[in-house]
């Protein structure tokens, strides 16, 4: 019985030839004899799961990243899961109009950042909430409410001082943090929600 000859692969980062049995071709298992490093390069997002509730009944549905293109489904109530979140630039600017749809409704939980332009600390802080969005993007939507803009929301949610933080999931409040934190400590309180 003849066994299928191994690929001889170069190594992308060393250069050494490393044979490949046919059945590990492209396998991102497969690693270099010399210096480890992967011999076949995985597109980006390739094998992640991604975690979105549904707008409809709320339960949590994971997503390989190769089937986002293919309009995915809720497990449950079987309506169309909203993957657009995970791809939209963050933070996003939360109004009064919006609210529902970006905050209530998101398919991500949610930290809202309350801030106003005449506080010095919300402008100090805030790019530790632009570079959390920047990294959480695809797991947390991260949304900024300017209160002197949209008094409404600040009213319904008895936002007194600024800067503060609100984080939502399945449609409901569930904590309110005054003051700031550390971008660490903000990965942490999100991870629950996750």
């Amino acid at each position: 019985m003849n066994q299928p000859t191994p690929d001889i692969v170069a190594c992308p980062q060393c250069g050494a030839g490393n044979r490949v049995p046919a059945g590990r071709r492209g396998s991102g298992a497969a690693r270099c004899g010399r210096c480890k490093a992967p011999l076949f390069v995985q597109p980006a997002g390739a094998g992640r799961i991604y975690t979105l509730r549904c707008s409809q009944c709320g339960v949590k549905n994971r997503v390989p990243a190769d089937r986002l293109d293919a309009s995915p489904a809720c497990g449950k109530c079987r309506a169309v899961l909203d993957t657009s979140a995970l791809f939209a630039p963050q933070p996003i600017e939360v109004t009064e109009r919006d609210f529902e749809r970006d905050v209530l409704k998101s398919p991500l939980p949610v930290l809202l950042f309350a801030w106003a332009p005449w506080c010095s600390t919300c402008v100090a802080v805030q790019p530790v909430v632009e570079q959390f969005a920047a990294e959480a993007k695809g797991r947390v939507r991260v949304g900024k409410l300017n209160v002197d803009a949209h008094p409404g929301l600040a009213d319904r949610f008895s936002i007194m001082s600024v800067p503060f933080l609100f984080i939502f999931d399945r449609g409901e409040l569930r904590e309110r943090l005054p003051g700031t934190l550390q971008k660490h400590e903000l990965m942490l309180k999100m991870a629950a929600y996750v």
